[in-house]
């Protein structure tokens, strides 16, 4: 399972960008550019100290960068969004949320959304049950695809929530990934 892109190598350069908050690669066979926009890019909400950790991990690349340790909470909300002109134009991408679920991971009974909202107005939305899901692992969750138009200026938006109102904790978000669809 490719949890970030292909490893380090001819193929592929990368760059950390906004203070390790992201990280861009291109390939250089085909040219096209994908990301990772990590834990701190994204918006977390109830993001505070009492909710989430926020700790340091090594990245494939053996760069430290900043992961978020759900502590507890019952309303789940993390977003994304990215600027669609910063992609290669008439590529489908996926984006992809890498989670992890730590050994004492629990509340995960009820599935968690997954949302992705198009800048045409369009929106993809679909469920995931975490509670089957490996423990102590990083996952991919698929939010969804969508082809970049050339000159299109706008926003791609991205969401993982759950509101059901029951406590839940043990996921770590280490980020999420656009790049184009294999």
């Amino acid at each position: 399972m490719n949890l970030n892109k292909p490893k380090a190598d001819s193929n592929n350069s990368e760059v950390f960008l906004e203070h390790k908050r992201k990280k861009k690669w291109v390939n250089k066979k085909s040219g096209d550019i994908s990301y990772m926009l990590y834990a701190r890019a994204l918006y977390v909400t109830w993001g505070n100290r009492e909710n989430w950790n926020w700790n340091c991990f090594k990245e494939t690349s053996d760069e430290d960068i900043e992961v978020a340790k759900l502590s507890h909470v019952c309303w789940l909300d993390v977003r994304g969004k990215f600027k669609i002109s910063d992609l290669s134009p008439g590529i489908v991408y996926e984006i992809v949320y890498v989670v992890k679920l730590t050994k004492g991971a629990s509340g995960w009974e009820l599935p968690i959304m997954l949302k992705l909202a198009l800048p045409n107005g369009k929106v993809q939305e679909r469920q995931v049950i975490l509670l089957d899901k490996p423990r102590g692992e990083w996952i991919e969750l698929n939010v969804g695809n969508f082809v970049v138009e050339k000159g299109e200026e706008r926003e791609v938006n991205f969401d993982l929530y759950e509101h059901g109102g029951h406590w839940k904790k043990g996921l770590i978000i280490k980020g999420a990934i656009l790049r184009p669809k294999s």
